[in-house]
């Protein structure tokens, strides 16, 4: 019941928990560990992801906080938090080391007495956060979007709490910051892998249809058909039997390359099963398909002819088209333009 592990495989939510762990020299050492799920194509938690943070040496200086006020400054300067305080004016009146570090500062002396309202990238942010702090009296990991000195984006965590005199009058504001500017980019990568292909870096079946019906829904709101073009890698398990799988999965990312340079950026391009890649193109009229499928099929030809191989990259697709007038699921316009696809790839065969 205590491993967050199973805790994120049983409720499909990223999860985070302090453990000491003791070492192989037998030293004890805390780390922070978080959790993060990676999603079949079913929407079912397949995988955990698990990364550890060493805290060590913030929970040594925790407790040595807890154990002896004396040493306080000494602890705030040995901490990898950033210590602050701002005024009732919101201007720095402490800083210490690390924190002054995390703005990109060599000293703390140089952020006191500056506005802590130029190092958020939004100042309706500082509002909100002032705002809330006022109706709370105190947050405890609360997100803000700063920057550095430079001008440099970072995620900022903020566990602050409101200084009032006996009266109840404003002071000012103190608490802790921890750069979490790293663990968010993992976040999202993390994120980002769900809807990915791993091989291809193209959009995987998840991927797909949650774009797919995003677009859906703008085609009948703007009463606007779309089309989907569902193509599929001749030959790739004759290349995989013959030449191996390190080959067939070379031949993939090449069809992957090709489909990137004949679509747009804007376009949805994915790959959704083993040999099998389907296309939206945004906004593309039936007249301008002759056009599309023409610059694919020339772009295939280039590709075959720069590259020496022992096999020839070829595509079957077919084309189904979306109605808002005569509305389909995702699943059905899927079927229908596999079928057109397998046509065409049973015409190649016949002599």
């Amino acid at each position: 019941e205590d491993c967050i592990v199973e805790k994120t495989f049983r409720s499909s939510d990223p999860c985070a928990k302090d453990i000491m762990i003791r070492l192989e020299d037998g030293v004890e050492a805390w780390f922070d560990i978080f959790t993060y799920p990676i999603a079949d194509d079913a929407g079912h938690v397949s995988h955990v992801i698990e990364y550890l943070q060493n805290i060590t040496h913030r929970k040594r200086a925790d407790e040595m906080l807890r154990k002896s006020e004396e040493r306080y400054k000494r602890i705030v300067e040995l901490t990898l938090d950033g210590i602050f305080k701002v005024n009732a004016d919101g201007n720095f009146t402490l800083m210490n080391r690390a924190g002054a570090g995390i703005f990109g500062y060599e000293t703390p002396e140089e952020m006191i007495g500056r506005s802590a309202l130029e190092y958020w990238r939004d100042p309706k942010d500082r509002d909100v956060y002032r705002e809330e702090l006022k109706s709370r009296k105190s947050v405890s990991s609360y997100p803000m979007r700063a920057r550095k000195k430079n001008g440099e984006p970072m995620e900022l965590e903020s566990s602050s709490r409101i200084i009032e005199d006996e009266s109840g009058n404003f002071l000012g504001i103190e608490g802790v910051l921890r750069d979490v500017t790293d663990r968010k980019r993992m976040e999202e990568e993390l994120r980002s892998l769900s809807l990915k292909d791993e091989l291809t870096g193209l959009y995987n079946r998840r991927g797909f249809m949650a774009l797919a019906a995003q677009e859906l829904k703008m085609a009948d709101r703007l009463k606007r058909g779309i089309f989907i073009l569902y193509a599929d890698l001749d030959g790739l398990k004759t290349i995989n039997d013959t030449l191996g799988h390190k080959e067939g999965d070379r031949a993939l990312k090449e069809t992957a390359v090709i489909l990137k340079d004949t679509f747009r950026n804007s376009d949805i391009i994915a790959r959704i099963g083993g040999d099998e890649f389907v296309i939206i193109p945004i906004g593309t009229a039936g007249d301008n398909l002759e056009v599309i499928t023409s610059r694919l099929q020339k772009n295939i030809d280039l590709q075959n002819e720069t590259i020496g191989r022992n096999y020839k990259l070829a595509l079957s697709v077919g084309i189904a088209y979306y109605d808002p007038e005569h509305p389909s699921s995702i699943d059905e316009l899927l079927i229908m333009a596999d079928a057109l696809m397998y046509e065409q790839k049973r015409n190649k065969r016949e002599p």
